[in-house]
């Protein structure tokens, strides 16, 4: 056994190479990895081009408009929270990525705290949005409405 491993090492250690890269590959595929050339250790990284950030100004408000009877209630949510958090970083209290929504709601009351009331509302239905089954009812959707006068009367 020694002795064909010693006579077989160099096609040994190809083949685990081979099966590493292989792994790799299937990680990077798995995970969402990009696939490297052979030549990719000299190539330089391509930029990719990213997307502006919407301002508050992007978002109209759903109930001056009509949208809001358009739109679903879980949709409705959502995009009245992207709208708090575009307001807060015009405002210089930005969401982190770690933070949760209830704690963005905190941090807002803590910018303005005429929204704070309404913040930790919307972080409520937001949450029951995003991870509770079912929609939300359209009857726990009234108080949107005067927070979005709120959140306009700040801007």
């Amino acid at each position: 056994m020694i002795v064909w491993l010693l006579r077989h090492r160099r096609q040994l250690v190809e083949e685990m190479r081979r099966i590493l890269e292989e792994l790799r590959r299937f990680w990077n595929r798995l995970f969402g990895g990009k696939p490297r050339s052979a030549g990719s250790a000299t190539e330089q990284p391509a930029t990719a081009a990213v997307p502006r950030a919407k301002v508050f100004a992007d978002y109209a408000d759903p109930f001056a408009t009509g949208a809001a009877e358009r739109l679903s209630p879980d949709e409705l949510v959502r995009y009245s929270f992207e709208a708090l958090e575009a307001w807060a970083r015009e405002r210089g209290c930005a969401r982190s990525p770690e933070q949760t929504p209830h704690e963005f709601a905190r941090q807002v009351g803590q910018c303005e705290s005429g929204l704070a009331t309404g913040a930790r509302m919307l972080a409520g239905l937001y949450c029951r949005a995003a991870y509770a089954p079912g929609t939300l009812p359209a009857t726990d959707l009234r108080p949107l409405c005067q927070f979005w006068r709120q959140l306009a009367g700040t801007a």
